[in-house]
């Protein structure tokens, strides 16, 4: 395993991408809540100039340093990306067995739905109290659109990670009756 800067402009190549050959997979650490990039120990990196991420030979190898890395630190999330980089999904998404429900899943997608339906349903009454007083208190008009937006967008997120999860459920539950 080798420890790179992202980008150095005094390497040749200067971008991290350029350094990976097929074969080998690059190794990011982030903040699971805030997807801040960190160092192995958890700590934010001072300068983002100095964000740095480990090169490993093989994907098993990436895969159990990441493993490894949030064993320690339950409140971090490894990405691990292939030769061709940021460009598409990351290869593997690694988080603490006991956090993973937090950011993915059946639950996570549920919560959306949870709390973006309510949302929607506050910001449809403040919109409508506020057009039953002809917009002199605005405030209802302009926090009921924000609610709606963010709401809906938790909502359709929750709406369509729910389906999928399910969808994943079925195609197992198919594949072990088969």
């Amino acid at each position: 395993m080798l420890w790179l800067r992202t980008f150095n402009p005094a390497r040749t190549p200067a971008h991290w991408t350029d350094l990976v050959r097929p074969g080998q997979f690059a190794v990011f650490i982030f903040d699971a809540r805030s997807h801040v990039a960190r160092d192995a120990a958890g700590r934010p990196f001072q300068v983002a100039e100095t964000a740095s991420i480990a090169l490993c030979e093989t994907l098993a190898e990436a895969a159990d340093f990441a493993q490894e890395v949030v064993t320690g630190h339950p409140v971090l999330c490894c990405e691990i990306y292939d030769h061709e980089g940021k460009s598409k999904d990351p290869v593997e998404t690694v988080y603490n067995t006991g956090e993973r429900h937090k950011y993915e899943g059946l639950r996570y997608h549920q919560r959306e739905v949870y709390l973006g339906g309510p949302a929607v349903a506050a910001g449809i009454a403040l919109v409508i109290l506020d057009y039953h007083r002809e917009f002199t208190w605005m405030w209802g008009y302009v926090i009921g659109l924000k609610l709606i937006m963010s709401g809906g967008f938790a909502l359709l997120r929750g709406l369509i990670g729910w389906y999928e999860c399910r969808a994943e459920a079925s195609v197992k539950s198919r594949n072990q009756t088969a």
